[in-house]
């Protein structure tokens, strides 16, 4: 990296997946993986299942709306402006409290982009394909491993639904 650069108001490669329409704003490709930044619009469908980032720090700046954070022990409720961290190393995962929520997630270093966008249709329109969702377990775990993450448990709704 040699030069700053600029990312206008709807640049970037966009794709549904997990859930969830992604649009990359800075990749590992840009920072010399030092860093990555996607803007996600996320919905229920896209509450990831509890896991684990190995390669990378994750921080969510909610854009407008609303997530619950369960980071270890913790629970954070964030909504518009605010952000969450969660460190390499913890097991973390999330609820949308409002639906949609618009979010920047960025890591460092960069990386998790190319699991999303592996995992990714292209967004070729706002309209979500029929039937998005996360992949199953079959699909999602062997590209997880890939790239670093480690799926350790269930949804957080999964759990609240499941007979105790």
């Amino acid at each position: 990296m040699t030069a700053g650069f600029l990312v206008q108001p709807g640049d970037g490669d966009s794709v549904w997946s997990i859930g969830g329409r992604f649009t990359r704003k800075v990749g590992g490709d840009d920072t010399a993986d030092r860093l990555s930044i996607l803007e996600a619009v996320v919905t229920r469908t896209s509450e990831p299942r509890l896991h684990i980032h190995h390669r990378e720090d994750e921080a969510f700046y909610i854009l407008d709306g609303q997530l619950s954070f369960h980071v270890g022990d913790n629970v954070l409720t964030a909504g518009t402006g605010a952000l969450a961290f969660a460190p390499m190393g913890i097991p973390h995962t999330f609820t949308v409290d409002i639906e949609p929520s618009r979010v920047l997630v960025i890591t460092g270093p960069a990386g998790f982009e190319r699991f999303i966008f592996e995992l990714g249709v292209p967004a070729t329109s706002d309209e979500p394909p029929p039937g998005l969702a996360p992949p199953p377990g079959p699909v999602i775990l062997p590209v997880a491993e890939r790239h670093g993450i480690e799926i350790v448990g269930p949804r957080i709704r999964d759990m609240e639904a499941s007979p105790r």
